[in-house]
């Protein structure tokens, strides 16, 4: 009789330890599967620039086909925030022309872009810019969090609105493409709006 009570206490125990750690288990495999869950990826034109984007660093899908000469890029590695986002992509080879996810970086702007052919996309030089950013492939950085819907600036000067170069200081002011006003001396934007 003590035999049989003390086999059937030592079954409730592996019976316990098994539950115990197969419990354990699935809690990890939980665990494992709240982590592996991905964010949103925003996706964006070949037409977006990245001054249009007031998020500092973010991860973006671009399509494919912004190889396209129409989506002009500035600089080479470093690219002034008036060009393609996905062009620039392109262009610095973190992309092909089939699109991708890639990561975006706002740095400061520089004293000068220099243009270059590379990977089929043909950049423009630029004087100087106010902002600019990088691009890189879309692993995302530990203990940073990417938003899953982006932020754009929605103002536009009365200048940029007509399409035309305005007469401000001598014709000094003139719009570039559809919406950013620059120095045709310095390529800087004007202080006031």
């Amino acid at each position: 009789m003590g035999t049989v009570v003390l086999t059937m206490k030592a079954s409730v125990i592996e019976m316990f330890l098994v539950l115990l750690v197969t419990g354990i288990h699935s809690n990890k495999e939980t665990t494992k599967k709240i982590k592996r869950l991905k964010f949103n990826v925003p996706q964006i034109n070949c037409d977006v620039k990245a001054g249009k984007i007031i998020n500092p660093e973010f991860i973006v899908k671009c399509p494919a086909g912004c190889q396209d000469p129409k989506y002009h890029v500035y600089g080479t590695d470093v690219y002034a925030s008036y060009s393609s986002v996905c062009g620039a992509a392109v262009h610095s080879g973190v992309l092909d022309n089939s699109g991708g996810k890639i990561l975006v970086r706002k740095v400061a702007g520089q004293s000068g872009y220099k243009g270059s052919y590379s990977n089929g996309v043909q950049s423009l030089s630029l004087p100087r810019w106010r902002e600019s950013f990088i691009v890189s492939e879309s692993k995302p950085q530990k203990g940073v969090t990417y938003p899953s819907a982006l932020t754009y600036s929605s103002s536009k000067s009365p200048a940029a609105k007509a399409g035309k170069c305005s007469r401000l200081v001598n014709r000094q002011y003139c719009v570039l493409g559809d919406s950013v006003e620059i120095n045709i001396f310095t390529g800087q934007a004007p202080l006031i709006w």
